[in-house]
């Protein structure tokens, strides 16, 4: 028996030390994207929005545009940044950790009269429940060029809407009830994509390592064109190449924009 057991326990080392090899080169296969946006230069603060409508639940507080925001340090929100695959090619399969998620329900609010995120990005796999959590109906307008709907949603109802297609760029969602309402959805088939946060900064995760090409776009600017990405640019069409490190995080470090670029 003793024999035995010194026979099985080389093998079992073995087997386990090749399950540790193969989950370290598993994850050495993939990496993530990381960066923070500054704007350089004087922006106008956000403009106060007429509200004439519905104003005894709408009118409760001041409300602002919310097109560009500039934190006071210069931090740009909701720059959108996504993988764009080669023409005629698609976007890489996605990291299992992505799975896990597709049919997980994405939620966009109308709340206290205001879009809740102003910027919302949509993978393709996953529903999104429009909610309307006003005492007062709200109509949710998109308009897209592979999904266009224009729904009433009763107060505290929602509507739930599946995008079947990407979009190439982000498309307007409003409530033609209330004009002042507005706001941007990044529609994807891969999830591979985010917005810059209230501190300029975004992250993905779990990126197939290699050389990808990545969009950058904002509200007020559009593709952000010629925008310094470490030691290239972005093309006329917002895009650079971004090498994704195997097992690490890839940080872009602070990426400016000169404000008379974002009108």
């Amino acid at each position: 028996m003793p024999k035995e057991r010194a026979i099985r326990t080389p093998a079992l080392l073995l087997t386990l030390s090749l399950i540790l090899f193969a989950s370290s080169a598993a994850h050495a296969q993939w990496g993530s994207l990381t960066g923070k946006f500054v704007v350089k230069g004087m922006t106008p603060p956000p403009l106060r929005l007429k509200v004439d409508k519905d104003v005894e639940v709408c009118g409760k507080k001041p409300i602002f545009a919310e097109t560009l925001l500039v934190g006071p340090n210069g931090e740009l929100k909701n720059v959108a940044v996504w993988i764009t695959p080669a023409r005629g090619k698609s976007a890489p399969e996605p990291h299992p950790n992505y799975l896990q998620l597709a049919n997980v329900p994405i939620n966009v609010d109308n709340l206290a009269c205001v879009y809740t995120p102003h910027m919302e990005v949509i993978w393709t796999k996953r529903p999104v429940h429009f909610r309307n959590q006003d005492p007062i109906a709200h109509n949710f307008s998109v308009t897209g060029f592979n999904t266009t709907f224009n729904v009433l949603v009763p107060p505290d109802g929602a509507h739930v809407q599946t995008f079947e297609k990407e979009e190439k760029s982000p498309i307007p969602a409003a409530c033609t009830i209330h004009p002042w309402m507005k706001a941007q959805l990044l529609v994807r088939d891969s999830p591979y994509a985010a917005a810059s946060d209230d501190n300029g900064a975004f992250t993905i995760a779990d990126l197939p390592a290699g050389k990808w090409e990545f969009s950058f776009w904002h509200e007020a600017g559009g593709y952000l064109k010629n925008l310094k990405i470490g030691d290239e640019k972005t093309d006329r069409k917002g895009v650079c190449e971004i090498t994704i490190e195997p097992g690490k995080m890839t940080d872009l470090g602070q990426i400016v924009i000169d404000a008379g670029d974002l009108k």
